[in-house]
């Protein structure tokens, strides 16, 4: 038998299960599918356990540098244990949290299993009691997420190696922790794992460290991760692994030549793929694009009738905020046809190492391939008043402007509490207010944000 819904969400990550819930409380009915992770990606095993661990390594940090603020403190010896504890207990509490709201909400059936389209809007879901339901919705909504990608290494199915999922259930600590890849997801375990006391060496291709970012930008945040004693094999490929005596042993290639290092753990952060495969798209009439994602118009719609697409899955930005604000379209859309779409939203993003990088918009080098005529303001975090009280001194903010109009392009800052700061530039630019309202605007002293006018008064 086929039940009939108002709306069925396959997936329940940010974006699936905010918009479930939503359209429940609006009174429509609901059927929300998820194969196991309570919540999604982002509460189980990506932005909140992660950010847990590098709360605790910034802790460690903080205790290491304790004679800065004038107090006598012991550093810690090196553990996980304790830290994936706490991981742990917030993943849990934001788990159940999710499960009451699953299990409670009026005009909202959760059904945990496997679901696979099998027809038009129509899906079947092998439930993990053992039954099999079948449902069908007016409107079908993906947000199947993504997941690692593995890549094409030889020898990698031969060892034990992790991934940003796998890496955060260790029992112990990694002596020597090799990292293949260089973007956010390898960067931000690289620190974390350095400072709770493992050795590390982040391996990437290319030759350019944090190719999206401005290599002024780039080269300060190389700077401080070195610093914390990270090493860097650029423009360096992995030929092959293999199990060593040590745990793993890697081969590579840079600059014409050939090398191997040895490592107690081998982790793979080299992106993600969006998670459409067996998912019986054909059957639903659904298309893919030519990253395998599912293809979508500016206002999430698939190449089927009333089916769309949210958050990873569709390959826009992956992230977490992304999938919130195509929730917040299709919402407005369906139940007030408001006819609201992707086009234009300005996404921003934060890295979340120590201290943190934040940024929205372009670029300088962005800028001026667009044809901007640009004015670059600069800012050593040191000249922060609220940096100096707060011991954190490191980094630099910068900000690109249209010399004609005063207009904000883009904002990188590299400084404590740079995602709150840049979510105020963020703001301004989307107000259309020129840089120099920001400038003369009163901020509290002494704050973070007050180093706005520090930074366009440079102008």
């Amino acid at each position: 038998m086929v039940e009939q819904f108002d709306d069925v969400v396959l997936g329940g990550g940010k974006g699936g299960k905010s918009l479930a819930l939503a359209l429940a409380k609006a009174g429509r009915s609901v059927a929300l599918i998820e194969r196991g992770q309570i919540g999604g990606t982002c509460i189980n095993v990506a932005c909140i356990p992660t950010k847990t661990m590098v709360a605790s390594a910034k802790l460690i940090e903080m205790a290491r540098r304790a004679s800065d603020f004038g107090v006598s403190l012991a550093p810690p010896p090196p553990d996980l244990t304790g830290v994936i504890a706490r991981k742990r207990r917030v993943v849990g509490a934001m788990v159940d949290t999710h499960w009451a709201l699953f299990t409670t909400t009026p005009n909202l059936s959760f059904l945990l299993g496997e679901g696979v389209f099998t027809g038009e809007r129509t899906i079947t879901v092998d439930l993990q009691d053992g039954s099999t339901r079948v449902v069908r919705g007016e409107r079908v909504y993906i947000n199947t997420g993504s997941h690692t990608t593995v890549p094409p290494i030889p020898g990698l199915d031969t060892v034990d190696y992790l991934t940003s999922t796998s890496v955060m259930e260790l029992d112990e600590l990694p002596e020597r922790l090799a990292i293949i890849g260089g973007g956010y997801i390898a960067l931000e375990f690289a620190q974390v794992f350095r400072r709770l006391g493992s050795e590390v060496v982040v391996v990437q291709r290319g030759e350019r460290f944090l190719p999206n970012e401005d290599t002024d930008i780039a080269a300060e945040i190389r700077k401080v991760l070195v610093e914390d004693g990270i090493e860097f094999l650029d423009n360096t490929d992995t030929d092959s692994v293999s199990p060593g005596v040590e745990g793993v042993e890697l081969r590579y290639s840079r600059n014409g030549d050939k090398g191997s290092l040895h490592c107690s753990h081998l982790m793979v952060a080299v992106g993600r793929t969006p998670s459409t495969a067996g998912l019986g798209l054909d059957a639903a009439g659904v298309q893919l694009d030519a990253r395998g994602a599912v293809a979508v118009n500016d206002r999430l719609e698939t190449s089927a009738t009333n089916v769309y697409a949210i958050g990873d899955c569709n390959g826009g930005p992956l992230f977490t905020h992304a999938s919130w604000d195509d929730y917040r379209i299709l919402l407005a859309n369906v139940l007030h046809d408001a006819r609201r779409s992707t086009t234009g939203r300005l996404m921003p993003y934060t890295l979340f190492i120590d201290p943190e990088l934040g940024r929205v918009g372009l670029t300088e080098e962005q800028a001026v391939s667009a044809g901007h005529d640009v004015a670059v303001a600069t800012l050593p975090a040191k000249k922060i008043p609220r940096a100096n009280t707060a011991g954190e001194t490191t980094g630099v903010l910068k900000a690109v402007v249209d010399r004609a109009t005063g207009q904000i392009l883009g904002c990188s800052l590299f400084c404590h509490g740079a995602g709150e700061v840049m979510s105020v530039v963020q703001m301004a630019m989307i107000g259309n207010v020129p840089y120099w309202q920001v400038r003369d605007t009163v901020f509290t002293h002494p704050t973070m944000a007050e180093a706005l006018n520090l930074l366009f008064a440079d102008l």
